[in-house]
């Protein structure tokens, strides 16, 4: 027996399609036997018993209606039923009516295909079977009666084969029928299960979803929705009672195209809303995705204002140092030394006055990072001049610095930015390399779809304990240095769109910018 998940809908309908043509069939029948009886090929003796039959027909078939509205049976039970009736029924009017050259034996035909709906192939053969094997025992009595003829065995045999083929295929459709409704059946509760979990989830979300039509009617809202447009909110009510600055942004959001999401203000809480098109036509409705920005705010402010803290009390101590350093030169100054202390104190005031000067640019290059004038560099001539440059400022031997560049390989990148980057990490490479011929190497390769710019020196390795600090700023194990100029470097590295990362290497120190290779 099928189950009801995987009985087709259809095949109840087909089921109700039979009884309407079994009950056309018994009374029209019938009726024309009674109205016409001169015109029926049926003997008059055999007249009444015709009429009789028909009504009897007629009233199961009303029976059989019945129970196929109440469904009180399953479908194979009352399917079987049927087919029965109508084969032993429709057997017995063709028998009345002259047999097989009365033309009634075609109509079984009918049930036998409606019989293709059981479940088995071997039932919907015994209903083949049966029609034919009273099919033939007919044709065979009549036979025994009024003698033997050789065309009605003929049509006999050929509607036998008729019912049989016709029950094969129809079980063949059927059961296909069955496979298409047992996989529907099967999608459908997937659906079903994905309708829930998404329902699940989008309660569980720690914003609010509202889902509007074309109309701005509100089809669908998740919890949080409703606490924060509690006082106006309900279900399948407008966008413009629910909250008129939704109602003001969904509208200028379908006529202007986007909309800038600010933050609006309700009687709870700041409110920023967005909006999703559901069909490629934003006419056909929104998804509006609600959230409370109160928090974010306040904790935003809370994180500006820590983060100003600690900028302050690392530039306060930062600074405080050279400064000590310079008072303590001054006083010795005014104390009257000879030209040798004189000198060197001197020279402790220029390199403090240095210190500050390089902490101040790179406090300014916090500001720089989103001043993009991004050019296409031939590296292996933006590194050439920069070597020079840096070799003079910084007096660094010559020699020093090696450079490997492959010829046309070009990044998009801003221009000062990338000599600020290199800047930075040169000046660390000579203060901790060892100072000779090539002692820092910068190479810069081709990849795929990137260039890779290695700045290598021979100094010790980094320690593992401090490669996790080394792009934060203020952190440093150079009482020279500020702290700020490998964060700045990455800062501005991803401005780029490229990245600074530092690389294990046995013989030293190395550092990769790996930027994007301007196509040729």
């Amino acid at each position: 027996m099928a189950t009801a998940v995987s009985l087709p809908e259809s095949f109840w309908r087909s089921l109700r399609h039979l009884n309407l043509y079994r009950l056309f069939l018994a009374f029209s029948v019938t009726i024309a036997a009674w109205a016409f009886p001169q015109y029926a090929p049926i003997d008059e003796a055999d007249l009444q018993l015709f009429l009789a039959s028909g009504v009897l027909y007629g009233t199961a078939a009303i029976l059989l209606a019945g129970m196929e509205r109440a469904r009180h049976f399953d479908f194979e039970r009352q399917l079987v039923a049927q087919v029965g009736v109508d084969i032993v029924a429709i057997s017995w009017l063709m028998h009345l009516s002259g047999g097989i050259l009365g033309g009634l034996g075609l109509l079984l035909i009918v049930p036998v295909a409606a019989s293709g709906m059981l479940p088995t192939m071997r039932a919907v053969l015994l209903a083949a079977s049966v029609a034919t094997l009273l099919l033939l025992f007919e044709q065979a009595w009549r036979a025994l009666g009024v003698g033997s003829v050789l065309g009605s065995f003929v049509r006999a045999g050929l509607l036998s084969i008729a019912l049989f083929a016709v029950a094969v295929f129809s079980h063949v459709l059927a059961r296909g029928a069955r496979s298409e409704a047992a996989l529907a059946g099967e999608k459908g509760r997937q659906v079903e299960h994905l309708a829930r979990i998404n329902a699940r989830v989008i309660q569980e979300l720690p914003f609010g979803v509202l889902v509007v039509d074309s109309d701005g009617r509100v089809l669908l809202a998740n919890s949080r929705a409703e606490e924060q447009l509690r006082g106006n909110f309900h279900m399948d009510c407008t966008l413009d009672r629910c909250s008129p600055h939704l109602a003001d942004l969904w509208s200028a959001w379908r006529h202007a195209g986007e909309v800038r999401a600010y933050p609006f203000q309700t009687a709870q809480a700041r409110l920023r809303a967005r909006f999703i098109e559901l069909e490629p036509e934003r006419q056909a409705g929104a998804i509006v995705l609600i959230e409370d920005v109160t928090e974010l705010e306040a904790e935003a402010q809370r994180m500006k204002l820590a983060a100003l803290g600690r900028l302050t009390a690392n530039l306060a101590h930062e600074i405080r140092n050279p400064l000590s350093a310079v008072n303590h030169a001054a006083q010795l100054l005014k104390e009257g030394q000879g030209p040798e202390v004189q000198a060197r104190l001197c020279k402790i005031i220029e390199d403090n006055a240095q210190r500050l000067s390089w902490l101040v640019d790179d406090v300014l290059s916090l500001n720089r990072r989103d001043r993009l004038d991004r050019e296409d560099l031939d590296l292996a001539e933006i590194l050439a001049a920069f070597v020079g440059e840096f070799q003079r400022n910084e007096q660094v031997s010559e020699g020093a610095i090696r450079v490997e560049a492959e010829p046309g390989a070009k990044v998009g990148f801003d221009r000062m930015h990338l000599q600020q980057i290199l800047w930075n990490l040169c000046r660390n490479a000579w203060h901790y390399c060892g100072k000779g011929p090539a002692s820092i190497r910068i190479a810069a390769r081709r990849e795929e779809m990137r260039v890779d710019i290695d700045i290598f020196n021979d100094g010790p390795p980094v320690d593992a304990e401090l490669r996790e600090h080394l792009f934060e700023p203020f952190y440093t194990t150079n009482q020279q240095g500020s702290g700020l100029g490998l964060y700045i470097s990455r800062e501005l590295a991803e401005a780029n769109g490229a990245r600074l990362r530092y690389v294990e290497h046995p013989d030293g120190a190395l550092f990769r910018l790996s930027c994007h290779l301007t196509p040729r």
